[in-house]
């Protein structure tokens, strides 16, 4: 982690490569370098007009990569006279821009700039290998443990910092985070004339988004600008020019960024566009078709796309050619079931991005429930998000003064100490959380002691007896991969590891296998003699509990 501090310190310090921020003011270099899989910006000054700066004043820019490739990208206002544009810079080399405006002084600007090698991670992609898995643009597997701090970037959570902190001293490496500061309301993204941009709320999402790539560039933050305001995605689709734009700005300021993907909507219900009448938390199919569509053609650097929709609803947008991750709700999903429906469906991520929550619809044993959820997940070849605290609901005692309303957020004393965002350890040894993240930082242990990763590999519950509530396999031809549940029952939502001695049956190639134990609880290994693989092989765990199986064929 200090190496990655380390890495982007020189990125934004030495190579100036994206804006240097500090409570009071932005900074850029007019450095001519940038490094591989980072950001370069450039500054313009459009010539003073009574123009509309978000509306009526256009600007492009069009960078030409060293391969003679060219992506093209809206530059965004950011105050006073003053316009930027962004590159992801993804080719070592020599690069070149050049603007295109209909304002004089933002027009027919160019410039080079050279990009050099570096061992940033990047953007997060789809591995090139395996539709189902991630990874970064250096090629490193990108192993899915997901948080929600849905309010990581509202200006009225004060804790902001000590949240992300802890959330990768936890082990997360993605976030969600959506724009409200209200539940269900992006109106302080707009100026009180409901049509211009609030620049200090944006440059305050900014802030914290430059925090998170400079300390933590493993974490994706998963942005979500629509958030759940569905009056206003409502109004996406009838053409509000406010609406939509809130989508381009956040794609045009933010695209460029190694650490973000896009949800653009947060649990809706998506209703048929026949429908005549829509209420409630309801949106038109259509809708999102049409954002989802935006959002791709807008977007010059591959950043990963998605929409989030009300849980039990599955995910109706799959064969979408903008959609590039299979997001889902459900719950007690700790058998994979809809994870292997959905890699059924379409050759994309299958993500569960909400279950159960620590404080919402809790398990009776999170620090169980969750590690299973995670492990189960990611043995069924698809991904889990996390849920502790209510961070739908502002932390107690938050106040922000915005520009159409002055918004105080105060609750009885003995509230509001679960809401909002704070650090995870913190708010364990308070008392308000029950560990249910303590154990995946074994995961990341698992996976970077064994080498492993699950590209490739495909979930197979039937070789372990097809009981994937105890059972949970994924293999290739080498490696195999089993996560022995051993609940107390049948009901997950109680279940808790049974005090007794797990064993297993599989049907394994007549190979000789070694085999290794891993306590998901302590992140302690337990290495077993080398076994004859057979029709019927029947292995016992080194103690009571849930453990990880490592078969790896010699």
């Amino acid at each position: 982690m200090l190496r990655n501090f380390l890495i982007v310190a020189v990125f934004f310090l030495k190579a100036s490569l994206i804006v240097a921020q500090n409570e009071n003011n932005q900074q850029i270099s007019s450095a001519k370098t940038a490094y591989h899989r980072g950001v370069y910006e450039i500054e313009l000054n459009a010539t003073p007009t009574e123009q509309n700066p978000y509306y009526d004043i256009s600007l492009k820019v069009t960078f030409t990569r060293s391969d003679g490739s060219r992506a093209t990208v809206d530059g965004f206002y950011d105050g006073g006279t003053r316009y930027r544009a962004r590159a992801y810079c993804n080719l070592v080399g020599e690069w070149q821009w050049r603007s295109t405006s209909n304002n004089p002084g933002l027009d027919n600007q160019q410039g080079t700039f050279e990009v050099l090698p570096s061992d940033f991670r990047g953007k997060l992609r789809i591995h090139p290998d395996d539709p189902y898995q991630f990874v970064y643009d250096n090629g490193e597997w990108f192993l899915h443990i997901g948080d929600t701090g849905y309010r990581y970037v509202v200006p009225t959570e004060p804790h902001w910092k000590v949240y992300i902190d802890q959330a990768a001293e936890m082990g997360t490496t993605k976030i969600r985070t959506w724009f409200a500061m209200s539940r269900g309301e992006v109106d302080e993204l707009l100026m009180p004339n409901g049509r211009d941009l609030s620049l200090f709320v944006w440059k305050e999402i900014e802030h914290r988004l430059l925090y998170a790539l400079e300390k933590y560039p493993q974490i994706i933050l998963q942005l979500m600008p629509h958030a759940e305001d569905t009056e206003m995605i409502r109004r996406y689709g009838e053409g509000d020019e406010a609406s939509q734009m809130i989508a381009r700005y956040a794609q045009a300021r933010w695209s460029s960024f190694p650490n973000i993907q896009w949800a653009m909507t947060n649990d809706r219900k998506i209703q048929a566009d026949t429908v005549a009448s829509i209420s409630g938390r309801e949106v038109y199919h259509q809708t999102i078709r049409q954002m989802g569509q935006d959002y791709h053609d807008q977007e010059p650097w591959g950043t990963l796309i998605t929409n989030h929709q009300a849980r039990f609803t599955g995910y109706d947008f799959a064969e979408e050619p903008w959609s590039d991750i299979v997001t889902l709700e459900s719950l007690d999903e700790v058998a994979g079931k809809l994870i292997l429906e959905y890699r059924e469906k379409a050759e994309q991520p299958a993500v569960l991005d909400e279950d159960r929550y620590e404080l919402y619809r809790p398990p009776a044993h999170p620090r169980y429930f969750f590690r299973r959820l995670m492990w189960a997940s990611l043995f069924s070849g698809g991904h889990a998000t996390y849920g502790g605290l209510k961070t739908y609901d502002p932390y107690l005692g938050s106040e922000f003064q915005g520009p159409n309303k002055k918004v105080i957020l105060s609750y009885q004393p003995h509230e509001g100490r679960d809401k909002g965002i704070s650090g995870y350890f913190d708010a364990n040894r308070a008392g308000i959380l029950f560990q249910g993240g303590h154990d995946f930082r074994h995961i990341h242990q698992f996976f970077q002691q064994s080498g492993l990763t699950l590209v490739g590999m495909q979930p197979d519950d039937r070789l372990v007896g097809g009981d994937a509530l105890r059972y949970k396999c994924i293999h290739n031809d080498t490696e195999y991969l089993v996560y022995l549940a051993n609940p107390s029952g049948t009901t997950p939502k109680s279940d808790y590891p049974k005090d007794k001695v797990p064993t297993i049956t599989l049907k394994l190639p007549k190979y000789t296998f070694s085999v290794r134990w891993f306590d998901p609880d302590t992140g302690t290994w337990v290495y077993d003699s080398n076994i004859l693989g057979t029709e019927v092989t029947k292995l016992t765990a080194p103690a009571e509990g849930d453990w990880v199986l490592w078969l790896s064929r010699k």
